[in-house]
């Protein structure tokens, strides 16, 4: 049946509701609680919704194939959609069926293909939402249904799509490469199925280069490969793992008219087209490789935490020989160890999958009074961590230690402490990728080093005490790049990463004094204003280890710079040789996240 009328009638009325929806999608701005706020989906009928359907009057393609989809169901692109969190206004679908890399549409004689798609798309007026993702997968209609052999036309017309959404504003694009074409049913009943897979592979090879480089000569550019050949390759491994137990054959045969009973079983839904099954696990894997990154993203925060606690720790030390009673003079040495418990969570937002942690340790330390109003000592601590993330995302566990030396120093009523710490950790990382029960696991290192300068000013009055503080501290931490094992098409190269952190601290401090006998208790209160200084974001650089030389850059999220720190606690010296202390402390102002510490010490002076 000749088409051409309808679709060259409502051709233009397809055209202006693209226009518009575009237009609507480049002036809203979405906030959602997913990396992309929005996504556009170019390509063939793999990735089709319906477009053809609705262009041909509800003609091509026709039932059994599920409402204008090439299968049986709903496609890849829908299901992703639905892993993202993306409702159906926070994508434009602009893939055809038939479209091939070109102009040109092998199911209708109108020029449907790739270019006409980018191009109705870059026509609209405005920029690009530069914070959505772009999905491109087209090339299977060159090959299959033009017989076209030439590869690096098929590549350089990928590869102008790409630069011409780069030029309109996009940023983020995920490029998909060539299932195994020889592996269709259609290419074994011709007999040409090993040189379409020749074919495949050379397409596969040649994209892989090319968006090599596009990525080096574009660092502004996020290109997210997506290797669904390894996905078929393991899925044909093992086809029992994912359900299969039909690969060779169609659950629909067009020529005889019949349907299959059980299609989740069938890897084929008619002679070239997967079946809904195949295309649940295209979207779960491409769900997969999208949110791959996300538990990296906080992997700073996490070390800049557990580095940032030692020199809390020691802390509570100066607190004792700043607050308590002048330490006598005949007794000059002084000796603690602590332990503690750092607890919290963050929330998942648009930008951080969100966790819970819990950071324990215990410091042991010593320090003597070289004069009557300064005292020196080192202190050891050792620390660990466990990270658990959200989303059922894996975990992050770490052991380690860190060395510190510090100082007081006291004249009258001024005081000024120093503690200069370096550390080291071991990561112990487990990815859960959501896919096919597939976990990640990797190790690395950590090294750490902080500074610490506060000073104040005490007014005593009878048995109380109280004052200003004022301080900074800097802290730094470096992440060993690692790579990870385990998860197959799905393992990540991790680059190394670097992070720092510059904290200006005011506040005030208060504590009372009670004699009872022999025993002084102390309690005391403490809250701070805390300002972090400079540029606390940074960026984390992953590839795929299967898709080499593509790397993906993600900005982490700033930190709240403004904060308070609120301190409560009680020392207890129960003779000039032997103290002890319990104090809480927690922050307050830091949006979705919480930060509780808890610690305990004694002491004994000789």
């Amino acid at each position: 049946m000749n088409i051409f009328p309808q679709i060259k009638k409502i051709l233009p009325g397809i055209a202006v509701a693209s226009i518009m929806t575009c237009c609507l999608f480049f002036t809203q701005t979405k906030v959602t609680a997913q990396p992309f706020p929005e996504a556009y989906i170019f390509g063939d009928s793999l990735s089709d919704d319906g477009n053809l359907f609705r262009i041909t009057e509800g003609q091509i393609p026709p039932p059994p194939y599920f409402q204008g989809r090439f299968t049986n169901g709903f496609i890849w692109v829908e299901r992703l959609e639905a892993l993202l969190e993306l409702d159906p206004n926070q994508t434009t679908n602009f893939a055809l069926g038939g479209a091939t890399s070109g102009t040109r549409n092998t199911v209708v004689d109108f020029p449907l293909g790739l270019q006409t798609q980018i191009g109705n798309f870059v026509s609209t007026p405005g920029q690009a939402n530069s914070q959505a993702l772009y999905i491109i997968w087209i090339g299977s209609n060159d090959y299959l249904g033009l017989r076209a052999t030439d590869t690096t036309s098929v590549i350089n017309n990928i590869t102008g799509s790409i630069n011409a959404l780069k030029d309109k504003g996009a940023r983020n694009f995920l490029v998909v490469n060539l299932l195994d074409l020889g592996k269709t049913v259609q290419e074994n009943a011709l007999g040409t199925a090993v040189s379409s897979t020749a074919l495949t592979n050379t397409h596969n090879s040649e994209l892989q280069v090319a968006l090599q480089g596009l990525a080096q000569q574009n660092r502004n550019l996020n290109i997210i490969p997506l290797d669904v050949n390894a996905l078929l390759s393991e899925v044909l491994a093992e086809p029992g793992k994912f359900g299969f137990t039909n690969l060779s054959e169609p659950c629909f045969n067009r020529e005889a008219g019949t349907v299959c009973n059980n299609p989740n079983e069938y890897l084929f839904w008619d002679f070239i087209h997967p079946t809904a099954r195949g295309h649940q696990l295209i979207g779960e894997y491409a769900a997969a490789v999208i949110n791959a990154p996300q538990t990296i993203i906080p992997q700073s925060e996490i070390a800049l935490g557990i580095a940032q606690r030692q020199t809390q720790l020691i802390d509570s030390r100066l607190q004792a020989l700043q607050i308590q009673s002048s330490q006598p003079t005949n007794q000059p040495w002084g000796t603690f160890v602590n332990g503690n418990i750092n607890f919290g969570d963050r929330n998942s937002s648009n930008d951080n999958p969100g966790y819970d942690f819990t950071t324990s340790g215990v410091t042991v330390g010593v320090d003597y009074r070289v004069a009557d109003n300064l005292a020196v000592g080192v202190a050891f601590g050792l620390v660990g961590n466990e990270t658990n993330f959200n989303r059922n995302r894996g975990k992050l566990e770490s052991n380690g230690y860190g060395i510190s030396l510090y100082s007081n120093y006291s004249q009258t009523n001024f005081w000024t402490n120093a503690i200069l710490s370096y550390g080291n950790n071991d990561f112990d990382i487990n990815r859960k990728t959501n896919f096919d029960n597939r976990t990640a696991t990797a190790t690395t290192n950590t090294s750490q080093f902080s500074a610490s300068l506060k000073g104040g000013y005490i007014v005593r009055s009878g048995n109380l005490a109280y004052g200003p503080i004022l301080g900074v501290r800097y802290d730094r931490v470096n992440i060993d790049g690692y790579t990870e094992t385990g998860a197959q098409s799905l393992n990540l190269k991790v680059n190394d990463q670097n992070a720092e952190a510059f904290t200006l601290s005011i506040g005030a401090q208060a504590a009372v004094e009670f004699n009872t006998g022999s025993t002084k208790i102390i309690p005391h209160l403490r809250v701070s204003y805390e300002r972090e200084l400079g540029e606390n974001t940074r960026t984390i650089t992953t590839e795929l280890l299967n898709q080499p030389g593509i790397p993906r850059r993600i900005n982490t999220p700033e930190r709240d710079k403004d904060y308070l720190k609120l301190g409560v606690g009680t020392q207890v010296v129960f003779s000039q040789n032997f103290a002890g202390a319990i104090d809480y402390e927690t922050v307050i102002g830091r949006e979705n996240f919480s930060d509780n510490l808890v610690r305990g010490e004694i002491r004994y002076s000789f």
